[in-house]
């Protein structure tokens, strides 16, 4: 079964997976993800989950997306580091941000439940709101990442 979630944009997910930086991707079994939400007690949004079980998690730049087996250690993880920013700053009370990669900097990219934004929530932020938009949708972040994937390819033609 195909995912309709990413089928605006397949066509470029199918040529950046077969790029160099795409031929690595490992997809997810469905059991793999199952056990997760299971072990976890949550559900992942449903465009994310869709690209791990479809095509697996990217490595094309910044964020790098959390394989099923890099969630296992990095949900925990942006759980406790997302109840300190609860503590620290006034987010609002609808924010439902789940963890879907990471930035080389120590950054943690997130899948805004809600509102369906991709969302840096920054490391070590000094400032009076710790999260800045990435990409205004799953897809959006996609298409800029396969994009990239496909732009290296082409230079080293």
């Amino acid at each position: 079964m195909e995912s309709a979630a990413l089928e605006p944009i397949r066509a470029l997910l199918n040529q950046a997976y077969q790029t160099v930086m795409g031929k690595s991707c490992t997809r997810e079994s469905e059991q793999a993800i199952v056990d997760f939400e299971k072990k976890h007690n949550v559900i992942l949004p449903e465009s994310y989950r869709d690209l791990l079980l479809y095509y697996g998690a990217c490595h094309f730049g910044d964020p790098a997306l959390y394989s099923v087996q890099e969630l296992d250690w990095a949900y925990p993880a942006f759980l406790e580091a997302y109840h300190e920013y609860k503590k620290e700053y006034d987010l609002p009370e609808d924010l439902n941000p789940f963890p879907i990669g990471g930035f080389g900097e120590g950054s943690i990219a997130v899948l805004e439940r809600n509102s369906g934004k991709v969302l840096m929530l920054i490391h070590d932020y000094a400032g009076d709101y710790p999260f800045q938009e990435v990409a205004p949708h799953f897809n959006g972040l996609m298409e800029m990442l396969a994009g990239s994937a496909i732009w290296v390819q082409e230079q080293m033609k």
